[in-house]
C-alpha cells in the first residue's frame, strides 16, 4: 500500500464578482488608540489615509473604514446561529462553529455553508482516514468568500467635496460625531461620563466580495450528496446555495447591526446598489456569460439572484 493519500483533483470554474454600497448610521468600530492621545475622544473610529480623485484632481483623505473581518465575522456569527448549530473553543472564551478543532473532525457535512462559504481548518488526509471520513478528501475546497475592506465610497466623498466648496477642507470631523455616554452606579448613583466618535448618519461605504465557484459546487459528487443534511436545501447546485447563504448572512446584519454597542443603538447599517456578475476561469466555462444582476436593496437583489441565468449554465457544464 502506498504511503502517500489518495489523489484528488479540484477545478476552479469561476469567481461571482459581488458589489455593494453600505450606508451606515452610528457606526464604531473601536481603532484603540485613542487613550495614547491627550485631548482626544476616549474612543474613536478605526481610520485610514486614502486617496480619492475628484474633478482629476487627486486628494489624500483620512477617512473611516469597515475592515472585511468586521463583516465576514459578523455574517458568520449571526448565520452560526441562525442555522443552530454547535459552537466549540479552542481557548474557552471565544466560540465559533469549527469543522475541525484540534485535528478531529466535529462537523463532517460536507455542505455545511458555514464552513464551505467562510472557511475552516485544514486536516490532512491521513487523519481523515483514521476517523473512517475518506470520502471528505474529495468534498472539501478553500473558502469561497473573499472578503474586502469596505471603504467611503467616491459617490459620498464628491458629495461632500460639493457641499465644502473643495475636498481640500474635507477632514476626519465630516465623517464622524461626537457622543456622550454617562453609566451610572446602581448603588451610589455616581456618574461615570466618557465621549466617544461614531460615524455620522448616512455616511455611505462601497466595498465588494470575490465568491469562488469550484467545480464540486456545479457538478456534485455522489459521495458528498450523500453524506449531507443540507441535500435537499442545495438542489443539486451547492454554488447557488451558498451565495444564497451569504447573503443571508447580509439580511441579518441589517436586522441587527455591525460593529460596537449594537445593542445601544449603534451601527444600524443597509445594503444598496448591489451588482453581480459571473467572470469565467476554467476554459471550459467561458461560455457561461449570463447578464450581471443588479438591485436597489438586498430584498430585490437576492430575488433576482435565486432567477439568475448563471445557475442554468453552471448546470450545463455537467454534461460536458
Amino acid at each position: 500500500m502506498s504511503e502517500y493519500p489518495p489523489a484528488t483533483q479540484l477545478e476552479l470554474i469561476g469567481a461571482v464578482k459581488l458589489e455593494f454600497d453600505l450606508e451606515a448610521s452610528g457606526l464604531l468600530i473601536r481603532s484603540g488608540k485613542a487613550k495614547e492621545i491627550l485631548g482626544a475622544a476616549d474612543i474613536q473610529p478605526i481610520t485610514i489615509r486614502r486617496k480619492y480623485e475628484v474633478d482629476g484632481k487627486s486628494y489624500l483623505l483620512e477617512v473611516p473604514y469597515i475592515p472585511a473581518s468586521s463583516l465576514k465575522g459578523r455574517s458568520r456569527s449571526l448565520l452560526e446561529l441562525a442555522l443552530n448549530l454547535p459552537l466549540y473553543t479552542t481557548d474557552g472564551r471565544i466560540y465559533l462553529h469549527m469543522r475541525v478543532v484540534r485535528n478531529s473532525v466535529t462537523d463532517a457535512d460536507p455542505y455545511c455553508p458555514i464552513d464551505n462559504v467562510f472557511g475552516s481548518p485544514a486536516i490532512d488526509a491521513g487523519r481523515l482516514s483514521q476517523q473512517g471520513l475518506e470520502y471528505l478528501f474529495n468534498c472539501w475546497a478553500p473558502s469561497r468568500a473573499i472578503f474586502r475592506d469596505l471603504y467611503p465610497s467616491e459617490r459620498y466623498v464628491q458629495e461632500l467635496c460639493k457641499s465644502k466648496g473643495d475636498c481640500s477642507y474635507i477632514t476626519l470631523d465630516d465623517f464622524v460625531e461626537e457622543k456622550w455616554e454617562n453609566r451610572i452606579d446602581r448603588v451610589t448613583s455616581t456618574a461615570d461620563p466618557r465621549n466617544l466618535l461614531r460615524l455620522r448618519p448616512g455616511v455611505e461605504f462601497s466595498g465588494g466580495i470575490t465568491f469562488l465557484v469550484f467545480d464540486l459546487d456545479v457538478c456534485p459528487r455522489r459521495e458528498c450528496e450523500e453524506k449531507s443534511a443540507y441535500r435537499d436545501k442545495v438542489g443539486g447546485l451547492p454554488a447557488k446555495f451558498y451565495l444564497e447563504t451569504l447573503l443571508k448572512g447580509f439580511e441579518l446584519v441589517e436586522a441587527t447591526y455591525l460593529g460596537a454597542a449594537g445593542t445601544r443603538g449603534y451601527g444600524q447599517v443597509k445594503f444598496k446598489r448591489l451588482k453581480v456578475e459571473f467572470r469565467p476561469i476554467a476554459p471550459r466555462a467561458e461560455g457561461v456569460a449570463p447578464p450581471l444582476v443588479e438591485g436597489k436593496d438586498l430584498a430585490e437583489f437576492t430575488a433576482k439572484v435565486r432567477e439568475w441565468g448563471l445557475w442554468n449554465g453552471l448546470k450545463g457544464l455537467c454534461k460536458s
